[in-house]
């Protein structure tokens, strides 16, 4: 939950180590911000707030009880908290398991909750006055969390508060205390100010200042608090004294001007708040954004200010019309569940720390490093894992790339070019060959790209647009009134079912639907092939294939993306269909030889498949387009493992760095690489981008890839395999999104039908206009976008509290609402926005 407020600003005090003056200077920090409203002749009440999330040691030596001691000339200003005390003084994870008798958080994430909650409490108190909290942490920045493996910078990460840096005056503190923030700033954080105490021997300050003030951040030295010596009561009135001249505005010899640093803090949040205002209009007058039309998104409003992103949200603001009523109790930062998964990129959640490490890591090292006829550790290593995993039993080379649409277009040339030395259309010769694929795939926005689908809202404004090919019109797999079913889509005509099977379909207005038993049935692929709609399916598609070659097209290659269409609507396609294609083209090289045919018939080819070397292309080179759906985002790796057949050429992007870094590769097997061999460097693979096989993104790909084979091999995401009856150990589909969900989605009046596999949820509403033009699915997501999400009332009653409150935001497909998960999307999230969106769309039915 974010925590901006127009009048109540809040900052974390991170400390570069242990005992270098924290809680002496945030004492210091609150008595200078309190002093202020004394200053103005303000009544006295509450203004400024301490708090201390986890202490440990007695109670007498406690934090908490430091800061009531020493702001007692402001006591009326100033009010203090302890949300966890431990009696031991200790790091709190090993204080916390010696008090087994006092209260625990059972999750990092409930102390955060803790501290959240708390900050909303102070507001309120406030009333709307203007105020301050210090939520001052606990050791170094990377002292442990109360739960392992966790320190404070990485659970505190979500609050993302403003931070002040306590830096170390002693021996080896320029290192800590730069080390410190280099921690924090890799991290997210945004460092306001930095304190550190004078020491007249090692003289950190005379690097620190410098180096901090160069970077933009607040820098102040500040006088050491007097030695300790006579009774408690004279260090007492000695400490006081202290006090009362670092609180002040001014510097002297050995520093001080904390007045000045408080001051600051003050000016920055209402800087940050002012740039947050203008950012929206600034946009508007400078950026031309992607799929948009600025003609209908011309508002302040309209704009999605993003200020940080953490784990599966965005913490975002949007300005509010002039005539709207604003709240002073209202975060100008909301948070948002990033349904669209920043468009298809996103898996292992927002600011992962290992992912940003393995970045911060490469970059060092290389920054960016010249491939052709090079190499790297990270661009060899991920190679070979790609091999090795999606590319088992197939594959033999990687083809680096920047962007999914890209590694589609290195794809189409490897293809067009095998087909063509077999078939004899090498280069210009080649100019009016097609691919086979299906209506309404996206498979990029370069021209080869767009060239390789039918003609679409995305492509046909485009004035070198020329659509190369023939493209089937793909059954599809969807929950309809609660059955799992298969059904044709236009805009092709079907032949009639035959006897055996026609009895079970029923009439649509597309063609035929026929509904599954179970899910599992539908994707039951090795039962499935032999079952009469196989052999309907292969009969519909050779003599579609017989007809065009006969009409005088040419084709190079199967281009398909698997398992779903994603940005032609969320389109799961029966994988049952998509086998039969590979087959049929695998199997039907005597249409696209021609003359220079000499293999065998239809039939004897489509029987030899069964012992194909997966080396070796055969009828047509087939490229998967895995950008969207591979490494994952569907629940497996690649989509091999779910239609039986392996391709000969593959793409992958988006997932492969995680969400991170924009990289994509090109796999290919053996027969492809070698169409390009060749004495003359005319015939090579002349294709490819100045930041091919960029090291930090291959290091990041290679995390990426390590996280989830990691979790995947400790039996991560068995219960959400369980909801969908997959056994442990066996291959099958299954969601994030519970089945019942699903199927209770699509029973709801105006759903034409809902679908779900891995981390994807898509609903299709009935509307006139069933593609890209449609408004349906941005009328609902607007409406949807404006509901708080929380916890359950079972979570409620039992004082758990498993996550902040968010909103859902998505982007619309058409007729089509579809939300994404990340990998680590948590049942709790999963269970309340089904029951948000259940609800909504039930409300919107009535």
């Amino acid at each position: 939950m974010p925590l901006l407020f127009p009048n109540f600003r809040v900052h974390q005090v991170f400390g570069a180590n242990t005992e270098v003056g924290k809680t002496l200077l945030t004492t210091a920090l609150l008595r200078a911000s309190a002093s202020r409203y004394v200053s103005k002749s303000e009544v006295a009440r509450k203004r400024v707030f301490y708090l201390k999330p986890v202490s440990t040691g007695p109670d007498s030596e406690s934090d908490t009880s430091y800061v009531q001691r020493n702001t007692k000339p402001y006591s009326s200003y100033i009010s203090t908290h302890n949300l966890y005390q431990y009696r031991e003084p200790m790091s709190p994870h090993l204080a916390a398991q010696l008090a087994p008798d006092l209260p625990f958080p059972k999750t990092n994430e409930e102390l955060v909750r803790g501290i959240e909650a708390h900050a909303n409490k102070c507001l309120q108190q406030l009333d709307g006055q203007d105020g301050c909290l210090f939520v001052e942490t606990a050791g170094g920045v990377h002292s442990p969390a109360l739960h392992l493996p966790h320190t404070q910078s990485t659970f505190l990460r979500s609050l993302r508060l403003p931070s002040v840096l306590v830096a170390s005056p002693h021996l080896g503190g320029i290192s800590t205390t730069v080390s410190a923030y280099e921690s924090l700033l890799l991290r997210g954080y945004s460092l306001s100010a930095v304190l550190c105490l004078h020491d007249s021997y090692y003289r950190n300050h005379t690097f620190l200042e410098e180096y901090f003030r160069d970077r933009g951040i607040g820098y102040w030295t500040i006088k050491p608090p007097p030695e300790k010596y006579g009774t408690v009561e004279e260090d007492g009135v000695r400490l006081e004294q202290w006090y009362k001249e670092v609180e002040k505005s001014f510097e002297g010899e050995q520093g001080g001007g904390v007045g000045a640093a408080a001051r600051w803090l003050e000016k920055g949040h209402k800087r940050r708040i002012e740039e947050l205002g203008e950012m929206p209009q600034r946009t508007l007058d400078s950026v031309w954004w992607p799929f948009t039309q600025h003609q209908l998104i011309d508002k302040k409003e309209d704009v999605m200010v993003v200020d940080s992103a953490f784990g599966d949200n965005f913490d975002s603001y949007y300005a509010k019309p002039e005539s709207a009523p604003s709240s002073k109790n209202e975060s100008l930062l909301k948070s948002y569940f990033d349904g669209s998964a920043s468009w298809f990129t996103q898996s292992h959640g927002h600011a992962n720390e290992q992912l940003t490490l393995a970045a911060a890591s490469a970059a060092g090292r290389y920054g960016h490093v010249l491939f052709p006829s090079g190499t790297n550790a990270p661009a060899l290593s991920l190679a070979e894992k790609l091999i090795s995993t999606v590319g088992e039993g197939w594959a033999s080379r990687v083809f680096y790339s920047d962007n999914g649409s890209t590694a589609m277009e290195v794809g189409l040339k490897m293809a067009l070019r095998a087909a063509g030395r077999r078939y004899g259309w090498d280069g210009e010769m080649g100019g009016d060959v097609g691919v086979i694929g299906l209506r309404g795939s996206y498979h990029g926005d370069t021209i080869g790209s767009m060239d390789a689908t039918q003609a679409s809202t995305y492509n046909k404004a485009v004035d070198w647009y020329k659509g190369r090919g023939h493209w089937f019109s793909p059954p599809m797999v969807q929950f309809v009134n609660g059955a799992p079913t298969v059904l044709t889509t236009g805009p092709d005509s079907w032949s009639p079912l035959p006897s055996s099977i026609a009895s079970s379909s029923k009439s649509t207005r597309d063609g035929w639907a026929f509904e599954f038993a179970s899910f599992k049935d539908v994707y039951d692929i090795s039962s499935r092939s032999s079952s009469p709609l196989a052999t309907y399916y292969r009969a519909h598609i050779r003599s579609t294939l017989e007809r065009l070659v006969k009409e005088g097209k040419k084709f190079g290659a199967l281009v398909m993306e698997p398992t779903c269409l994603g940005a032609g609507g969320m389109v799961f396609v029966d994988p049952l269909f998509q086998s039969c294609m590979i087959e049929v083209v695998r199997a039907s090289g005597d249409l696209f030889a021609g003359e220079k045919w000499d293999g065998g018939s239809f039939k004897q080819e489509l029987e030899g498949l069964k012992t194909r070397s997966g080396a070796e292309w055969q009828g047509l080179p087939v490229l998967y387009d895995e950008v969207f759906s591979g490494l994952h985002r569907f629940g497996y790796n690649s989509a091999a493992t779910v239609l039986g057949h392996t391709p000969d050429i593959s793409a992958y992007a988006k997932i492969l760095t995680g969400g991170l870094l924009p990289m994509s590769t090109t796999l290919a097997s053996p027969s492809i690489f070698s169409a390009f061999l060749s004495p003359r460097k005319v015939d090579a693979l002349l294709h490819g981008h100045s930041y091919t096989a960029n090291p930090i993104g291959c290091a990041v790909a290679l995390e990426a890839m390590k996280l989830t084979t990691d979790y995947e091999a400790k039996g991560g995401w068995q219960g959400e395999k369980n909801m969908w009856e997959v056994e442990k150990g066996t291959e099958g589909r299954w969601s994030f999104w519970k089945k019942e969900f699903v199927e209770d989605i699509s029973r709801v009046e105006g759903v034409k039908g809902s679908m779900a596999m891995g981390t994807v949820f898509a609903i299709e509403l009935q509307d006139d206009e069933s593609d890209y033009s449609s408004h349906a699915a941005l009328d609902f997501l607007t409406t949807l976008r404006q509901v708080v999400v929380t916890p359950s009332s079972h979570a409620a009653a039992e004082d758990i509290v498993p996550f902040s409150p968010f909103q859902i935001h998505s982007r619309p497909l058409g007729n089509v609402v579809y939300i994404i998960t990340s990998l680590w999307t948590k049942p709790d999230v999963m269970r309340a926005m089904e029951k948000v969106i259940l609800d909504k769309l039930t409300k919107k039915a009535q």
